[in-house]
């Protein structure tokens, strides 16, 4: 008798041990009852399946990650369009709760800071974006109707603009600082610029490295740093101060134009594209600036990263761009991509009447003031 209580009493902790154990997603999605929900592993390239349940009629549902899991980043979906990114852990018994209608804004997440975490930098990213389209949107209002202070309103929402950058940088870096061995830091580190910002991508990488060197991710971002070290040492053709590197292309009409064509002016090569969202909020700004200076000597090559000739040449004519333009046509398999190691755009580069690189990257005020300073 003793012996059958014993076993009884084992039996029953060892299923409450297994209740408890392992990492589980579990929680209630309102307007989802019988739907499918799928939890899935992400890598660098592709989703691993975990595990999938149907959705209850009261909203229920439970999945289970896995016994010994490696943090990482997984999708719970509910179609194709209706999905959250997690970041799991091992033993995390996470709860969501949201509404299938509108899944992203309206879930919440328990158990899981590191979920918080990656939601927050999301919500920003979005949010700044948003600002960035509507701000290009209220300047192609007041351009459209001839506003007669449009100089003074480009140079206000370009401020408002710049503004903004500082303040999404300084939040990515704070959330860096407060997660240095969480691929939380990881996930951040990715919407900064490793230009301006290698030290925190160095930083990253040598608090990752330690805290977790087996993990997919970080050897993954391992081989990521080690690019944009070798882009970086192979940049130095494109330091201030050397003889910008030779760009041949075609113009929209379909004649050669080469860099070496602008030598006697003060020349910026304006790299965009009409895809390019942040280089169309940004070419009112350049608008501006060109006509300002165009008759003191300033010249600007605008060089293409578009595929689309058509797309490209309407939107030379959109944003009323009148300066000389050329490109291949080919994307980011364009033949300068190399040799002025551009990995983003909008990007440009100051040119002498030499040819030679004055300065990099400047944009709006800054590029404005730079002009004055050389021709005054």
């Amino acid at each position: 008798m003793k012996r059958v209580l014993l076993g009884s009493i084992t039996a029953t902790l060892l299923l409450a041990g297994c209740g408890e154990s392992g990492t589980k997603v579990s929680g209630n999605i309102i307007n989802a009852a019988g739907e499918m929900v799928r939890l899935e592993r992400l890598s660098s390239t592709s989703g691993t399946p975990v595990d999938s349940s149907e959705v209850s009629s009261s909203g229920d549902f439970e999945l289970n990650a896995g016994e010994k899991i490696e943090d990482g980043f997984y999708r719970l979906t509910l179609d194709p369009q209706n999905f959250v990114i997690l970041l799991l852990e091992e033993g995390q018994q996470v709860k969501l709760n949201g509404n299938a209608f509108d899944f992203y804004n309206t879930c919440e997440v328990e158990g899981s800071e590191g979920t918080q975490s990656i939601r927050q930098l999301d919500k920003v990213l979005r949010r700044d974006f948003e600002k960035t389209d509507s701000l290009k949107k209220v300047f192609q209002a007041h351009q459209q109707v001839g506003h007669p202070r449009l100089d003074s309103i480009a140079r206000s929402i370009d401020s408002e603009f710049q503004a903004m950058k500082i303040n999404n940088r300084q939040f990515i870096v704070n959330l860096i600082e407060k997660n240095p061995t969480s691929l939380v830091s990881l996930s951040a580190v990715q919407s900064l610029n490793p230009d301006t910002d290698i030290e925190v991508f160095q930083k990253v990488e040598d608090n990752l490295v330690k805290a977790m060197p087996e993990s997919e991710y970080v050897k993954q971002f391992k081989i990521q740093m080690a690019d944009i070290r070798s882009r970086k040492q192979a940049s130095g053709r494109t330091e201030i101060g050397a003889e910008a590197p030779e760009i041949a292309v075609a113009t929209p009409e379909g004649d050669a134009i080469k860099l070496s064509d602008f030598r006697g002016k003060i020349t910026m090569i304006d790299f965009w594209a009409s895809w390019c969202k942040p280089c169309r909020m940004e070419n009112p700004n350049v608008v501006r600036v060109y006509d300002r200076f165009k008759n003191q000597g300033f010249e600007i090559f605008g060089v293409s990263l578009d595929k689309n000739k058509d797309q490209w040449v309407a939107a030379i004519a959109q944003d009323n761009l009148t300066w000389k333009h050329g490109s291949e046509l080919k994307f980011w398999q364009s033949s300068f991509i190399p040799a002025y190691n551009l990995d983003g755009i909008p990007m440009t580069y100051l040119l002498d009447e030499n040819g030679i690189i004055i300065a990099k990257g400047l944009r709006g005020e800054q590029l404005e003031q730079k002009l004055e300073e050389l021709f005054n």
